[in-house]
Formats: structure tokens, C-alpha cells, sequence
């Protein structure tokens, strides 16, 4: 079956590649000039399009990704068949993901599975740490869906915290989508000029509660001033025993240095305001520049998945658990 299924793959993708052209020209001009026109996080898209994926090729169950992107202005879901088709019709013969989508074995990811592996690592360390807490806060929410997944079944009061019109925006589309919004409390905030804590509390969050803190895909567009006050703010108003699950990139992958066409890739960011910025730099011991950087604010490592050390081009991010 796996040669019937690359035979099929294989001419199915020379008559679609007219298609998948027309496919990723639609997904990218609604994701970076229709976010920009809405004044909504661009990057967003590139999230829930890998969640979308990976509950479509049968990588990971997420009801409410894939119902939220089919009523997003911002994005085209006929646009992201057109381009992956061919890969499905390989999956569905073959029962295998091959080539794109599919996950890298542990070490050797490359940037092209960077939405996939991070999503489980994201998972792993949730998952082991939700029934011993009992808040649920995402900082920089934009299209993330856990809060309405296998999560929305748990003790856990939930809160997502993001910009005012990031925050409308999504909330008009989950309900368009038919997505029960009622046990999530929406905090809208300016990271850059309020303080983010004030709101929290305003709206139920307990101070002496164990809480995990999703800080996913919001590091690298941020300063390390603005990384390092973050912690410092988690840290002082969280309770003992709580965590932060976060995602830190290398230096050399926030500059473009890591993969060749990066740097062009990072001119469309131009477009859409969300440029990189904070890093680490993972260039040589990076277990240790993590521990580092971390003990410089006075928290701990926890569970944590190093992408590509095993690559030639070696480290290039980390899902890390910040134990506070």
C-alpha cells in the first residue's frame, strides 16, 4: 500500500501544482493583508492551520480548531486543501503520514514540523501538570483552542488574555462557529502598556491558587526586556507550585541566520507589524544557556523538548516548563 499510495501522491501532485500555487497565494494574502486590514495577530493563522492539519491527517484530535478556521475571514481552508491534498490522499491509502505533515522523531525536527512537535510538547507538559493546579491562564491567546478541547472537561477555571481587538475578534468567530464560549473569561489587554496582572485578578483569578501559565508563539516577538518582566509579574503573582509552559527560540533562528530563506520569509513579517525578536543562544551548550537564562530570574527548568539538536543546524527552539 505505501507504493500504491506514493504512486497516487506522486501524479496526483504534478496535475495539482497549478492548484497548490492558487492554494498558497489565497492562504497567504488573507493571512498577512486581510490580519492586517482586521488588525489581528497574523502569526495566529499559522497556529490553528497546523492544528487543522493535524487533526485532518489524524496527528491530533481538535474539534474546535478545525470549526473556528472554516469561519475565519483571515484565512482560506479550500486554500490549504488545494496545496495539501495530493498528502492526503497518500494518508488515506497508505494510513501513514509522509513528507509534510508528519512529526519528527525527537531531536531531529526540522522548521518545517516546528507546528506539529510543539503542539504535542505543549500537550505532554500540560497534560501532566492539569490536575495539580487549578487555573488555566493563556497570555497572548490569539486563535489558540485548548480551552474548548479534552481540557474544557477538567477543574480548571480558564482565562485568555490578548489584545481588545484580537480578543472581539475571536470571540465573534468562535460563536459563529457554534463553540461554547462560557467557561473561558476574556481579559482584554496591551501587554506593552497595562498591567496584564491587574486584569487577572479583576476578573477571578486567585493569587494563592496553583495556576499553569500557555505563554505559546508569543516570545520571539517580544524584547528580552519585555520576556524578562513577564516572568517577573508571573512569578510574583502566582502561587508556589505553579508553572509556565513557554516556547524560547535561538538567536540564530530569530535573526534568520538558521535556514536558508528565512531572512525572506521574515520580509512578509514587515507587513503584518509581527517582527522576531527575543532569543537565546542555543549555538553551543544549550541545556545550559537555557538553565541559565532562567536562573537569572529565579526560576527553575522543569520538563523540556529541544528541537533539532540532533541536526546538522542544531538547536534552534525549546517548549520549556518554567517551575516558578
Amino acid at each position: 500500500m505505501n507504493f500504491i499510495a506514493l504512486l497516487v501522491f506522486v501524479v496526483v501532485q504534478i496535475l495539482f501544482i497549478p492548484l497548490a500555487i492558487v492554494g498558497f497565494i489565497l492562504v497567504a494574502y488573507k493571512q498577512m493583508y486581510v490580519s492586517k486590514k482586521l488588525g489581528v495577530s497574523a502569526s495566529a493563522i499559522e497556529v490553528i492551520n497546523g492544528r487543522w492539519t493535524m487533526d485532518v491527517f489524524g496527528m491530533r484530535k481538535d474539534t474546535a480548531s478545525v470549526k473556528l478556521n472554516r469561519v475565519l475571514p483571515n484565512n482560506s481552508v479550500p486554500g490549504m486543501w488545494m496545496f495539501l491534498f495530493p498528502s492526503y490522499l497518500r494518508y488515506k491509502i497508505s494510513g501513514k503520514n509522509k513528507g509534510y505533515p508528519s512529526m519528527a522523531k525527537p531531536g531531529e525536527e526540522g522548521v518545517s514540523s516546528i507546528i506539529m512537535n510543539r503542539t504535542i510538547y505543549f500537550d505532554n507538559i500540560i497534560n501532566k501538570s492539569k490536575d495539580k493546579v487549578e487555573q488555566f491562564i493563556v497570555m497572548g491567546a490569539g486563535f489558540d483552542t485548548r480551552c474548548y478541547g479534552d481540557l474544557k472537561n477538567s477543574n480548571l477555571k480558564f482565562y485568555e488574555l490578548d489584545q481588545t481587538k484580537t480578543q472581539e475578534f475571536k470571540i465573534e468567530h468562535l460563536k459563529k462557529a457554534g463553540i461554547d464560549t462560557s467557561n473561558v473569561n476574556y481579559i482584554e489587554v496591551d501587554f506593552k502598556t497595562e498591567h496584564w496582572y491587574e486584569k487577572l485578578e479583576k476578573a477571578g483569578y486567585g493569587t494563592s491558587k496553583k495556576s499553569i501559565f500557555l505563554w505559546e508563539g508569543v516570545t520571539l516577538y517580544l524584547s528580552e526586556k519585555d520576556v524578562r518582566n513577564t516572568l517577573k509579574e508571573i512569578k510574583e503573582h502566582a502561587a508556589p507550585g505553579s508553572t509556565i509552559v513557554a516556547d524560547l527560540y535561538a538567536k540564530s533562528f530569530v535573526t534568520g541566520e538558521y535556514a536558508p530563506g528565512m531572512k525572506k520569509a521574515m520580509k512578509a513579517q514587515k507587513i503584518t507589524d509581527e517582527e522576531f525578536g527575543f532569543g537565546i543562544d542555543f549555538s553551543s551548550d544549550y541545556k545550559n544557556a537555557l538553565k541559565t537564562f532562567l536562573e537569572s530570574e529565579n526560576t527553575k527548568v522543569g520538563d523540556s523538548y529541544f528541537m533539532g539538536p540532533k541536526t546538522k543546524k542544531g538547536t534552534y527552539m525549546v517548549v520549556v516548563e518554567i517551575n516558578i
